[in-house]
């Protein structure tokens, strides 16, 4: 079975970069969470949204100071890397919890909202 993932979705919040000791050795790393649509046939040859989900993703190292630095809440972007499962114990019921994180190995931004926003065209003016 493969923890591969591969997704496009929206930026939640902005990136965010920290410090962290990785076996005695300071690395940076950027954290953001990441919408992802889900699709269905709409039974007329299209699509329509059917909900989504939330998923914490990381980037390290030098691509995450460039992912602090280029992209903000709101922006689509494709993301591809593995998954890992996170389990931590929660300190007001003391119950154990678990979520999947997302280590993302790319992260590219979504040139097609761009287009779609900044290439439409403009409406001909009308004399009057």
């Amino acid at each position: 079975m493969s923890n591969e993932f591969r997704g496009t979705g929206n930026l939640g919040e902005n990136p965010a970069i920290k410090t962290v000791m990785v076996k005695g050795e300071e690395r940076k790393v950027a954290e953001m969470r990441v919408f992802f649509d889900e699709y269905r046939p709409d039974g007329q040859g299209g699509f329509e949204q059917s909900g989504g989900f939330w998923m914490n993703a990381s980037v390290w190292d030098k691509r995450g100071e460039d992912v602090c630095q280029h992209l903000r809440k709101g922006a689509r972007v494709h993301v591809a890397g593995r998954l890992a499962e996170q389990e931590w114990t929660d300190k007001e019921s003391g119950e154990v919890r678990k979520a999947m994180q997302l280590n993302a190995d790319e992260i590219y931004l979504s040139l097609a909202r761009l287009e779609e926003v900044r290439f439409k065209p403009k409406a001909p003016e009308v004399a009057s």
